[in-house]
């Protein structure tokens, strides 16, 4: 069984993974003291495809105890962004232990997160950065955290899907989809070569419902409002323009056409499009069961889309506006 370190056992996709990756992987969860302490206590549960609620268990160790665990053979970053600081922390502790760096798997969203593990390696490694096996994770299964009767539930559904590829590193053929073989994840891979146009698909699918939740409305209630869904294209149309700029492109994933998508909200006049905004989020909204997104995540999300807009040139007025709306900074 390989052995895997879970960082952020507390969190959304900490918990999630810990729970889904242990069927054929021994996990390890490391989390901040009074994460550990509150799933200890029994104060985290799980709630799977909106049915039975189960308390979270798993074996733990708090983050300042990780200099005293073996080096496992893979670390699930599961910490928010930016992510410079753990990977700096974690692998600056193995460095000192010496022998074979573990294969570091990002999981976040976003697309300054490769650039943030790099720098931070490269702190630690130097030269020798290039050397540490990184992969990339993008993840499509959504993890709701609300609270029942003062205890945290994590909701999501099951199967969980997501793509992973390589980063950096060496890496022998299928050495990363040992990881998630057997566990029920259906995983798929991309080619370095398609790291980047993941990253920038997976960006495409989350911008989708950020207008609407500016106004504090799902994506179902935002695009019946034909105002909110205009500009909910014309944000997605400032976005594809920056990726064709880029000289990137969009690519598929199981269940989700993220190509014809950005063809369709790039070429469809909005008129035409907008007979069918009700459809649209319909169907949008029911893979988010009908919530809205938070507001953190506008300023990060279409603050990433106002960044790559200053480097290629391509005026994001629209994503501009939307930020300035929510006063998240």
């Amino acid at each position: 069984m390989k052995k895997i370190a879970i960082i952020g056992i507390g969190g959304r996709t900490g918990a999630m993974f810990a729970k889904e990756l242990r069927s054929n992987n021994s996990v390890l969860g490391v989390g901040m003291e009074k994460e550990v302490e509150e799933i200890r206590k029994g104060n985290l549960s799980l709630r799977l495809n909106q049915k039975h609620i189960e308390t979270f268990e798993a074996e733990m160790i708090k983050d300042d105890q990780f200099k005293e665990s073996p080096i496992p053979d893979a670390i699930f970053l599961c910490t928010k962004n930016p992510v410079t600081a753990a990977v700096k922390y974690y692998y600056e502790i193995m460095k000192e232990k010496g022998g074979e760096m573990p294969i570091l798997f990002l999981s976040q969203n976003g697309v300054a997160v490769i650039d943030e593990a790099r720098e931070a390696l490269e702190e630690v490694f130097g030269d020798d950065a290039k050397k540490i096996k990184v992969a990339r994770i993008s993840l499509f299964n959504s993890v709701s955290r609300e609270v029942i009767n003062g205890k945290v539930c994590l909701s999501y559904t099951l199967p969980i899907r997501l793509c992973f590829g390589p980063v950096s590193g060496s890496f022998e053929k299928g050495e990363l989809g040992e990881f998630f073989d057997k566990t029920g994840i259906e995983a798929g891979e991309v080619s370095l070569s398609d790291v980047r146009s993941m990253e920038l698909s997976k960006l495409f699918l989350n911008l989708i419902g950020m207008a609407s939740a500016s106004y504090r409305l799902s994506v179902p209630k935002g695009f019946e409002d034909s105002k909110v869904f205009k500009e909910e294209v014309e944000m997605l149309r400032e976005y594809i323009k920056i990726v064709h700029a880029e000289g990137a492109h969009f690519i598929d994933f199981p269940h989700y056409p993220t190509k014809l998508m950005a063809s369709l909200f790039s070429s469809v006049p909005i008129s035409i499009l907008s007979v069918f905004r009700k459809q649209i989020g319909n169907a949008i909204g029911k893979g988010r069961r009908g919530k809205a997104k938070d507001l953190d995540e506008i300023s990060y999300y279409n603050g990433a889309v106002v960044e790559l807009g200053k480097k290629t040139g391509i005026p994001t007025p629209v994503n501009q506006e939307i930020i300035k709306r929510t006063g998240v900074n």
